[in-house]
């Protein structure tokens, strides 16, 4: 990541979708991406300081390695080694108690592998950026708010303080 591109991680079990994954993704030429087998080698590198920007987690990750964690578990470790990393669930079900399930767990999005599945991971890479600066935006607006509203205050203490000594009236000097 030396040339500062966002880091983008594919994890994935199935050597096939993960290819394709990280094939489709690469095409936007402007992410770092790297991919892993399993949930537990993504957390190593999370661990030895990659902190990715985005994560694409399979639900199933033990379909190679039976004794593989599943991705809930994987989405669980990276929200507490990353917490500002956010991962996008990937699963062969289509079921919403599985997408409710993993939203309540940290993820950001969760996409139903199929022939639309590529297209909603560039929709939500596009989502996490927007909602990142719509985020930031929303703390900018904040901050300035606060400042306006100790300045408005200011001025009303210098007001009465400037009464009090006599050095403004009530009454303009014409009448």
């Amino acid at each position: 990541m030396a040339d500062n591109k966002p880091l983008i991680f594919v994890v994935e079990d199935e050597m096939m979708q993960r290819e394709m994954l990280v094939d489709h993704l690469s095409k936007m030429s402007h992410y770092d991406i790297k991919a892993f087998g399993t949930g537990e080698e993504c957390a190593e590198a999370i661990r030895n300081g990659k902190k990715p920007t985005v994560v694409f987690l399979d639900f199933y990750l033990n379909s190679v390695k039976k004794e593989a964690r599943d991705g809930l578990e994987i989405l669980t470790e990276i929200k507490e080694l990353a917490p500002e990393t956010e991962v996008v669930m990937l699963s062969g079900q289509d079921k919403i108690e599985v997408a409710v399930d993993v939203m309540k767990y940290g993820a950001f999005d969760y996409i139903v592998k199929g022939e639309s599945a590529y297209y909603r991971a560039e929709k939500a890479i596009f989502n996490i950026y927007r909602f990142h600066k719509m985020k930031g935006d929303a703390s900018l607006y904040k901050k300035l708010t606060i400042g306006f509203a100790i300045a408005f205050v200011l001025m009303i203490i210098l007001f009465i303080y400037l009464q009090q000594q006599g050095l403004i009236t009530n009454m303009p000097g014409w009448m």
